[in-house]
């Protein structure tokens, strides 16, 4: 096929019509229906900011494609309280979750959830938001071209992932130029679940190869720089 992909707002958690969605963290429900493509959503507003640079961010976590909606505008909600139920609604293949993360500086679920914006603007990396599965770890990072710029969807190679089984993993891409990085890490990609181990890490910066060795120990994150 060769090329990129097209870049996600979030992560998919493939899962059979009607499977239960769970909130992941505590907060107050402030959309509850249809959003882009029709697909039913739920977002909620969490009782967690985030400080980046001085400034107070709200942050927001948002659940597509449900086949039900369980919680309704307005419901507090706490870590674990099911709040939907897996389906296709909207733009969507299969039964799964997308769920997103985003980090604002403006408390406005317009912002967060708007039928007529695909890419919305302070969405950030789920993965950098959940604990990885037990026993496993996380590791973000960032590559730089030689002029000192982000490298976009740049492919990293060298890392196992056990989960999702499915579809094997094959490599970590950075983000596209429509993603965005969390405001604290400023990374330029983030993956969990990674089995705990050594590896050497590989990826191609404008022809030129750069290497880097880390080790991923279950229940931390690790960092990691590339620069030609």
């Amino acid at each position: 096929m060769g090329g990129n992909f097209q870049p996600h707002q979030g992560v998919e958690f493939n899962n059979p019509d009607g499977t239960p969605v769970q909130a992941i963290g505590d907060g107050v429900v402030v959309h509850a229906g249809p959003a882009e493509q029709g697909a039913l959503t739920v977002a909620i507003k969490h009782d967690r900011k985030l400080t980046a640079d001085g400034k107070p961010l709200f942050v927001f976590s948002v659940y597509y494609h449900n086949t039900t909606l369980l919680a309704k505008v307005g419901q507090r909600v706490k870590a674990g309280d099911v709040i939907a139920l897996v389906g296709n609604t909207g733009r969507a293949t299969n039964d799964h979750l997308h769920l997103e993360v985003h980090a604002a500086p403006f408390d406005s679920t317009r912002l967060i959830v708007d039928p007529d914006v695909r890419y919305p603007p302070y969405n950030t990396n789920p993965e950098l938001w959940i604990a990885p599965l037990p026993g496993t770890g996380t590791i973000a990072g960032q590559v730089w071209d030689s002029a000192g710029q982000p490298a976009y969807q740049a492919r990293i190679y060298g890392l196992v992932k056990l989960e999702p089984r499915e579809t094997p993993f094959s490599f970590i891409e950075t983000y596209g130029r429509r993603n965005h990085s969390d405001p604290v890490y400023h990374e330029h990609f983030g993956i969990s679940d990674v089995a705990p181990g050594v590896y050497v890490l590989g990826v191609a910066i404008g022809g030129k190869r750069v290497y880097r060795q880390v080790t991923v120990e279950a229940g931390k994150l690790t960092w990691v720089e590339f620069r030609p």
